[in-house]
């Protein structure tokens, strides 16, 4: 198991996403390691949304794949600081906690401010609906759209998460362990600069990006049917 002590709930909770996110994603025995990357990041960019408080990302009027800009989103990820400075209870703190724990170096962790002006540099491109500007190369790119996974495992968060209660906070820091324990769990199978890119990019955009909803998704439902 990931952790070498008994666990936090906090742990435990993510252990157990850890594990329904592989069995969900796993097909025919085999998983795309970069789907699982980019789900459970997804996942961490919408409790990151969730966290920060300024809309309710599972019922909100902004179109949905459209970017919302949050001032709390960086904090979040980093406290606006560089990869050295980020604060421990930071989305890149604790990654870096984790991850350094299990063998990555300071080498394997893209720079921040490259993550966030590649970002910014980006957004817009109607083509990229659902997914997050990448700039690992396309071969390690995921099949799901972020987008799409975050919604469709609410479920599987939801009943993971349960002994978590409403505490965002606490929720965000369980789908970041969960992150972390698929990096650490895959770094002899994708390049580990590749796989933290990925995962820092995808938080990233999807902490700045509207989650679809229950109510949009029912209607573009009706809109296909017509």
């Amino acid at each position: 198991m990931f952790w070498k002590q008994k666990p936090t709930p906090i742990e435990a909770c993510a252990h157990a996403l850890y594990e329904a996110l592989t069995k969900a994603l796993t097909q025919n025995g085999r998983i795309h390691v970069e789907d699982l990357i980019s789900a459970a990041a997804a996942i961490v960019g919408e409790a990151s949304i969730e966290a920060a408080g300024d809309f309710n990302p599972r019922n909100h009027e902004f179109a949905p794949g459209g970017r919302v800009f949050s001032t709390k989103a960086n904090e979040l990820i980093s406290g606006d600081k560089d990869f050295d400075e980020a604060p421990s209870d930071s989305i890149i703190g604790i990654l870096k906690d984790k991850l350094t724990s299990c063998g990555f170096t300071k080498a394997d962790f893209p720079i921040l401010k490259d993550v966030f002006t590649y970002f910014a540099a980006n957004v817009g491109n109607k083509e990229d609906w659902g997914k997050v500007p990448l700039s690992v190369p396309k071969d390690n790119h995921p099949f799901i759209l972020p987008l799409r996974a975050a919604y469709e495992t609410r479920s599987i968060v939801d009943t993971t998460f349960a002994p978590l209660g409403d505490n965002r906070q606490q929720r965000l820091h369980a789908a970041t362990l969960t992150l972390a324990e698929i990096l650490c769990k895959t770094r002899d199978v994708l390049n580990r600069r590749i796989a933290t890119t990925l995962a820092i990019e995808t938080v990233n955009g999807m902490a700045k990006t509207a989650p679809m909803t229950d109510a949009a998704m029912a209607k573009l439902k009706t809109e296909k049917k017509n």
